[in-house]
């Protein structure tokens, strides 16, 4: 049986990569967490990788944000910010999720009503060419934004954090989709 159910570009982006946003900051302090048990030096393991050539788990932070804005940019057909270079402490990632939250919060459904009938240029590093906005949010933005929470995780699991499925979905609730238990 199918239904069809009408969701706008803000429905499908602004909450998802809010939700998203509070899942990593919370593999912020999972990340703390570790750290103390292990009884390592705090910081430590914002400088683990899975591969020599992928970002470090405080990049997947940094990195995520400044796409997100970008991304988002893009779909308003506004500039794109310039990249913030976060530190790699605590305290600053922590402080950049929240402003990207504040930044998400803040755009408005009709900012980005249509985005999808638009046509984007995309440049090198991932892809060079145009692409109409159903792809370009589909194939990339989401995408895009989910890789990094995921290699997050895959760090923190790696490295032997007790954390799954349910941490990767973060806090949901009956607004959010039902009670995950």
């Amino acid at each position: 049986m199918e239904f069809d159910v009408p969701l706008s570009v803000y429905d499908i982006t602004v909450p998802v990569m809010v939700h998203g946003l509070n899942v990593m900051d919370d593999y912020l302090h999972h990340a703390q967490e570790l750290e103390r048990v292990m009884r390592i030096e705090p910081g430590t393991i914002l400088g683990e990788r899975l591969a020599p050539d992928m970002l470090t788990f405080g990049e997947q932070f940094s990195v995520s944000c400044n796409k997100i804005e970008a991304h988002m940019a893009k779909l308003m057909q506004h500039d794109a910010p310039a990249p913030h270079s976060t530190p790699m402490m605590y305290p600053a990632l922590k402080g950049r999720l929240f402003d990207t939250r504040g930044f998400l919060q803040n755009v408005q459904p009709d900012a980005i009503a249509g985005a999808q009938s638009h046509t984007y240029e995309l440049r090198p590093p991932i892809v060079r060419g145009w692409f109409g906005g159903d792809d370009y949010i589909r194939h990339l933005v989401l995408p895009d934004f989910f890789f990094h929470i995921s290699i997050a995780h895959a760090i923190l699991r790696h490295l032997g954090a007790n954390i799954g499925k349910r941490d990767y979905l973060g806090h949901l609730s009956q607004q959010s989709g039902g009670d995950y238990s």
